[in-house]
């Protein structure tokens, strides 16, 4: 039988993974052998049209995605944001929505101009990441918050301050509440993605994971080994180091220290919904910055934990405080689609992404709202 010429094995492994399946598990939905798939996914075999055809039906990608090229590979370590418990399976599900983004950006930016990637930077910074003290961490946030205008005061809108100095910005919902947030250096596109699940999340969980994945990108990329973010002992400590530069960024050490006048669960409530920062968070500030000692910051975490601040219920304000969402992407598309629906039906033809991942990415669906009957006139014609 024929075989499908131009398949692309690569995009069989994403499609796999971002619905985050075994091969044993795909190859049964496409009644072959585990061995079959191992030889479709590593390139050494073409698929037979009736497979193609499965695998299309099975899987519900768009039948071109399967023969679009895949991009080069990117380099580096991907930060998670995580719990140890957290399954493989669920990094690879959200991997694979980060290179579709990735992707999505270099082809919206024929269309499109994105703001320029303008990451803050400290002179004199060291080469080792372990060499950073905490001093720095705090000048950094500092140094940030001078560079975007806003001095002392809250940041209204953490997926905005990111967006602006030009790094795309991904919230969506994962279904492994464990996995709060991640960043990746984009070697093709030259940036870095960053993002925060929304799943059960709340605003100034999100805004924290934000910063925490910032400081990644302004501290951790190119000078810290795959090896070193799979070891745990590492692990914990650059997650450190973006715990305390999160706080910082959010609740700057001068303000902090003239804002809270006694650190109590009611204090930290009081500045919870101006400075968009969660009142567990803010019992660590307060820590590390002197204003109350271990003790006292252990006594708060143990009333927080009976107050149930740590589960379902959540800490008070989370409900009023509504999620942040990203604009990047979404602008994008709006803006192709307000210029011409033909262009914006060619952009969706040349992504070819499941309607699962056009949501992630966009926000929404790429299918024309239908309202656009006025084109662009084709470039040459008077």
């Amino acid at each position: 039988m024929k075989r499908v010429e131009g398949f692309v094995s690569g995009r069989l492994t994403q499609a796999r993974e971002a619905h985050g399946l075994t091969k044993t598990a795909l190859s049964g939905m496409l009644d072959i052998s585990t061995n079959a798939l191992t030889a479709l996914e590593s390139g050494d075999s073409l698929p037979k049209q009736e497979t193609f055809d499965a695998i299309v039906e099975r899987t519900a990608f768009p039948r071109q995605f399967f023969l679009r090229p895949t991009p080069p590979p990117m380099s580096g370590p991907v930060f998670w944001r995580r719990q140890a418990s957290e399954p493989l399976r669920s990094q690879n599900k959200t991997s694979q929505r980060i290179d579709w983004a990735a992707e999505a950006f270099g082809i919206l930016s024929e269309y499109v101009d994105f703001p320029r990637l303008e990451l803050p930077r400290l002179e004199n910074w060291p080469l080792n990441w372990a060499a950073v003290s905490n001093e720095q961490i705090e000048d950094l946030a500092d140094h940030c918050r001078d560079a975007w205008g806003l001095g002392a005061y809250p940041i209204p809108d953490m997926c905005l301050a990111l967006e602006n100095i030009g790094i795309p910005v991904l919230a969506f919902d994962i279904e492994n509440e464990k996995q709060s947030g991640y960043s990746r250096w984009a070697d093709h596109i030259q940036r870095p993605i960053v993002g925060a699940n929304t799943l059960e999340s709340s605003a100034v969980r999100m805004r924290f994971n934000l910063a925490h994945e910032l400081y990644h990108v302004l501290a951790h990329f190119g000078s810290v080994s795959e090896k070193e973010v799979r070891h745990a002992k590492t692990y914990q400590a650059i997650e450190k180091q973006a715990h305390r530069f999160a706080g910082a960024l959010l609740f700057p050490r001068d303000s902090f220290l003239r804002t809270v006048q006694y650190p109590s669960l009611e204090e930290f409530a009081s500045h919870k919904q101006e400075w968009g920062i969660s009142i567990l968070a803010q019992i660590k500030r307060a820590q590390d910055l002197g204003v109350c000692d271990s003790e006292w910051a252990r006594a708060l975490n143990i009333r927080a934990s009976k107050n149930g601040y740590r589960g379902k219920r959540g800490e008070p304000f989370d409900k009023e405080m509504p999620l942040e969402k990203p604009r990047m992407f979404r602008r994008a598309i709006e803006a192709i689609e307000d210029g011409s629906e033909l262009l914006l039906g060619q952009v969706r033809q040349r992504l070819s992404l499941p309607r699962s991942g056009e949501l992630a990415i966009f926000g929404r669906s790429l299918e024309a709202s239908g309202s656009n009957v006025i084109q662009l006139k084709p470039v040459g014609q008077s």
